[in-house]
């Protein structure tokens, strides 16, 4: 752990220089290549520390997995997770193959976060526990149970406030659209995903664009937002002429991933420790 929470400090610090170099105009021009592999890593450490964490604040114990058990009449899934409305849609797409885009809010408030130690260190994550939804099992409409479980968890004691967003081809993401204030009130924010960006229209790999989209979002919403994990190869081997002025993140990242002609989600993980936001790419697994 101790060589983990140096990575940590090596992003942070990182993510300083960054944005000195983001000033100068110059992003990502010397080092890029450590400078992705030191950002998965880390990646890779705030899943690990949420995930191992010893316990939540309602006490209980943190499920690996969600547990799911159904009668003739209903599904119930029980989450407890720093992130348990996650590890809902996680069961929902092992179980229906439903393929939901997840997007943190924010999380800033110390009501909003929990703390895990070593050696003396220090790292926050979201506060989340134990999280309960049931819904009809026959059939269940997908836009309707969505809906349901994300009207139920923002009833729950759990941080963060999220909202069910249709997209074309009937494709839902799960967006995460307010959080505690340290005055304890629930404080609506704009997405990263929803803040207009300029791209130039140019032929590039998916990958490449994606990168772009990056840069260019932690420009305007002066958040860093990162690839953590992602398929680079396929995203590689593809690319397509995306662009245009002004137009939100979301949009392009859309006509980005369709131009790799895979099912793909996204998963955008907001870090209390550097303040930034992860952005990984999934395919999924009937694709």
């Amino acid at each position: 752990m101790r060589a983990q929470i140096s990575n940590l400090r090596s992003l942070q610090r990182l993510n300083a220089k960054m944005r000195f170099v983001r000033s100068n105009g110059a992003i990502f021009a010397t080092g890029a290549s450590e400078s992705m592999n030191l950002i998965r890593a880390c990646f890779m450490l705030l899943v690990a520390i949420s995930a191992s964490a010893d316990m939540p604040k309602d006490g209980g114990q943190y499920l690996k997995d969600a547990a799911v058990s159904e009668t003739k009449d209903s599904v119930h899934i029980t989450a407890n997770s720093p992130r348990p409305l996650a590890q809902v849609l996680e069961a929902l797409q092992k179980k229906y193959g439903w393929v939901v885009d997840y997007e943190d809010p924010q999380y800033t408030a110390s009501q909003d976060l929990t703390e895990g130690s070593s050696n003396g260190q220090s790292l926050k994550y979201p506060s989340g526990g134990s999280f309960s939804v049931e819904f009809p099992a026959k059939s269940p409409d997908e836009e309707k149970t969505l809906r349901l479980i994300v009207d139920a968890y923002n009833h729950s004691k759990n941080p963060g406030q999220f909202e069910l967003r249709r997209g074309p081809d009937r494709r839902f993401s799960v967006v995460g659209n307010g959080a505690h204030d340290e005055k304890g009130a629930v404080t609506p924010q704009t997405p990263p995903l929803d803040v207009p960006v300029t791209l130039s229209a140019d032929e590039r790999s998916v990958g490449d664009t994606l990168d772009l989209l990056c840069e260019e979002l932690t420009k305007q919403s002066h958040v860093d937002v990162v690839i953590a994990v992602s398929p680079r190869s396929l995203l590689s081997k593809n690319s397509a002429k995306i662009g245009g002025t002004k137009i939100q993140a979301r949009e392009l990242l859309l006509q980005n991933l369709a131009a790799t002609h895979h099912s793909l989600y996204w998963i955008l993980l907001y870090d209390p420790n550097t303040k930034g936001y992860f952005l990984s790419i999934h395919s999924a697994k009937n694709s």
